[in-house]
């Protein structure tokens, strides 16, 4: 036997033999049914409508930052504080930009008194030349000296104003009435021009904004009321504030905007909502399932569904829930049979033995 041959043999008895070994694990649907509620999903109430998952997005939000280069002296402002505009959120060391303005307050000093002396020399010059006591060349030479000393002090005034607003930056204020949600730096760190030290958000609106298909969007138009249901159990009434003109060329969808008040400070940014949004007339019927058909996991909403005797998880768009049902905006029909309520071991792909109710 050629040693390749030989070598080929060994392999395949090797892997025959840990096969041999290796644990069986009965796939999902030959494990045991597993007692099931079976429902029919029933007509709902609401026609045609679209349901969309949208971002919660605060009214405003801002990165607070400075033009200093410097160490970062104190922190006053942590996550959660809620702060007003002009609040000072964090301090720069800067005594290199208050000496600079130290500097440039002498200079003004020394420009406002040669401007000033200047100024005396010309209007003595004007006296003595009406007087025939001075030439005209002593008179243009006394302006001049004026004119330059004048243009002194105007660029003294502005390297002042200038390390003025430097100084100022050593501070880092809130430019709004919000809440602190994120720090960036801490006593000791190094801030950079231009970087952001804070995340600030005016949370006393937000905004949802969702994606709607192009077709869906059509029927839509600012004004037109719409449920808004957060993953914390919240639920809003609210109009459609705006519908943006661009269409994404890839996904062929519209953003549509929401805003509501947040003055109790119920929403958070960041978190997911559903719009039940209105359909076109004569739009096809939803479904309703009752609220224990419900799987959430995260921010996805899903149903197992019954098909032939074969539990299937399917994800599904809910809308509004009314008296322990649910109704299902997208991915169920009318009739189609789903798991209420869901065993706790229930997963993907189990054969289900329907349960007496």
């Amino acid at each position: 036997m050629t040693p390749p041959i030989r070598t080929f043999l060994l392999a395949l008895a090797a892997s025959a033999l840990a096969c041999s070994h290796a644990p069986e694990r009965p796939a999902v649907a030959e494990a045991d049914p597993l007692a099931a509620t079976v429902v029919a999903a029933a007509p709902s109430a609401v026609a045609g409508s679209t349901g969309a998952t949208g971002l919660v997005e605060p009214w405003r939000r801002a990165m607070p930052s400075t033009l200093l280069m410097g160490r970062v002296e104190s922190i006053l402002k942590r996550e959660g504080d809620r702060v007003r505009r002009g609040e000072t959120l964090a301090r720069i060391d800067a005594r290199d930009v208050d000496a600079r303005k130290a500097q440039a307050d002498a200079a003004l000093s020394a420009a406002r008194a040669a401007e000033a002396n200047a100024r005396a020399m010309r209007e003595r010059m004007e006296r003595l030349e009406a007087r025939q006591a001075a030439s005209r060349k002593n008179v243009e030479d006394a302006v001049l000296a004026h004119e330059a000393a004048l243009a002194q002090r105007r660029a003294a005034e502005q390297a002042v104003a200038a390390a003025s607003i430097y100084s100022g930056d050593a501070k880092v204020q809130a430019p709004f009435d919000g809440v602190v949600t994120a720090r960036h730096v801490e006593a000791g760190d190094m801030a950079a021009p231009g970087a952001s030290l804070f995340t600030l958000e005016d949370l006393s609106k937000v905004k949802v904004e969702a994606t709607v298909a192009e077709s869906a969007a059509a029927a839509l138009a600012p004004g037109n009321p719409v449920e808004v249901r957060f993953t914390t159990g919240i639920a809003r009434t609210a109009t459609i504030t705006e519908i943006l003109p661009a269409t994404d060329p890839r996904s062929r969808t519209v953003v549509v905007r929401v805003v509501l008040d947040n003055v109790d400070g119920a929403l958070r940014s960041g978190s997911f909502a559903r719009l039940a949004l209105p359909g076109p007339e004569g739009g096809a019927a939803g479904a309703s399932v009752p609220e224990s058909a419900v799987v959430r996991r995260g921010p996805l909403t899903g149903l197992f569904v019954a098909e032939a005797g074969i539990a299937r998880l399917r994800w599904v768009t809910l809308g509004a829930a009314r008296e322990g049902s649910v109704e299902v905006l997208t991915g169920l029909a009318a009739g189609e049979r789903v798991v209420a309520p869901v065993p706790p071991s229930l997963e993907d792909g189990r054969r289900l033995t329907e349960a007496a109710r």
